[in-house]
């Protein structure tokens, strides 16, 4: 069976993540969206997505909107869909069978079928730091028939829950604590000494934690990543750098992004009250519903050493703020400045930096990146001015 997963038609709501990605590509837990419902469906999937990420959609026989999470009512409701009929829940169609694209207006004429099996569903970009603890927890049993190794005798473990290792992972005199979740190590990473990690943790393939980090639960880093300092309930998607002292907490961070040495981000106002984030879809600030929310920041951002970042900070794509003192929480694609203010960022400059560090990583920069991130710059534009 092949199954399309479709960003949905509320994917404005994911930006800046999803950018440069389709949200299947988004980071969950312990893997992808997309992995996520591969192995919940046990069959193969392809997306549809914007068309300048995507020029078309490959043919399937079963269609799921990517941000619904797997379980077990859902799952059976969307193997029962035959072809002419949808699954709707709350007014949104979250899979169908029969049509060629979620855009089909053959789907007007679908029989609709309701489903009152809560799903959760990633809609904005906090809910991926939001969920992330819960959804740990139950990612355990994906990794347990292969991250079976042992930890090193210098390693301190304590809590219930397991500490699952990859192959080839490094790991000298770090702290473990599982008691309120499990933490998985994919093939490759390396723990440095004096790391103390509190679950659930997921740590990427190939990923460096840092000597004396402090990583506290509820944190997914993709692979490729290098985290040093203090991380607090924090995805980063892959390929990105917090590599030194400074705090991040509750914050969703894409890749090729680097936070330069002492970068705090604060994820709480003064007044504990609710924070409120930038939003695309309404161009407008909106109520994230959490009394905790840090940064958001987009593929191929940079900060400077030293910068500091207001609550709910929202970066897009291709940006590099440098300043003493806070900028503005809503910081449009490829800008550069501070809190002096802001200019345009220069793309090709921009472009050359991105292949670079890109480079750092053993990957070259392919036509297709360079045309996704040329035409965002052009996309983006009125938001810079």
């Amino acid at each position: 069976m092949l199954v399309c997963l479709y960003d949905g038609p509320n994917r404005s709501d994911l930006l800046p993540l999803v950018y440069t990605r389709p949200v299947a590509d988004l980071l969950l837990g312990g893997m992808t969206l997309a992995k996520r419902w591969s192995l919940a469906l046990d069959a193969e999937v392809v997306v549809e997505t914007e068309t300048y990420l995507q020029e078309t959609t490959p043919s399937f026989d079963l269609a799921v909107m990517a941000g619904c999470l797997p379980n077990p009512r859902l799952l059976s409701a969307i193997k029962d869909l035959k072809d002419g009929l949808k699954l709707m829940q709350n007014g949104t169609m979250i899979a169908f069978c029969g049509a060629s694209s979620s855009t089909d207006k053959a789907l007007e004429t679908f029989e609709a079928i309701g489903i009152d099996a809560e799903t959760l569903l990633v809609r904005y970009p906090w809910d991926l730091f939001s969920k992330n603890a819960h959804v740990l927890v139950e990612d355990a049993s994906f990794f347990g028939a292969t991250h079976n190794n042992k930890l090193n005798e210098t390693n301190q473990q304590h809590g219930k829950y397991p500490v699952m290792i990859g192959a080839n992972v490094t790991s000298f005199a770090a702290v473990y604590n599982t008691q309120d979740g499990p933490i998985i190590i994919d093939d490759g990473a390396t723990v440095m000494e004096g790391a103390l990690l509190r679950g659930p943790i997921y740590i990427g393939k190939n990923s460096v934690i840092q000597m004396g980090a402090k990583i506290y639960g509820g944190t997914s880093l993709g692979p490729h990543c290098k985290a040093g300092g203090e991380l607090n309930n924090v995805v980063m998607l892959g390929n990105s750098n917090k590599g030194h002292d400074g705090f991040l907490g509750n914050a969703a961070i894409g890749e090729w992004c680097n936070l330069g040495a002492a970068t705090d981000a604060s994820n709480l106002k003064n007044d504990y009250g609710n924070t409120r984030a930038w939003n695309y879809t309404q161009q407008k600030f909106i109520s994230t519903g959490l009394q905790f929310c840090g940064l958001i920041m987009g593929d191929h951002s940079k900060t400077a050493i030293q910068t500091t970042l207001n609550t709910a900070t929202v970066v897009g794509v291709g940006c590099s703020i440098f300043s003493m003192g806070f900028p503005r929480t809503f910081i449009p694609s490829f800008s550069r400045g501070g809190s002096q203010g802001m200019t345009e960022n220069n793309l090709n400059k921009m472009l050359n930096t991105a292949a670079v560090v890109m480079a750092r990583r053993g990957q070259d920069m392919s036509a297709d990146d360079k045309a996704i991130l040329t035409h965002l710059f052009a996309a983006t534009k009125q938001l810079r001015h």
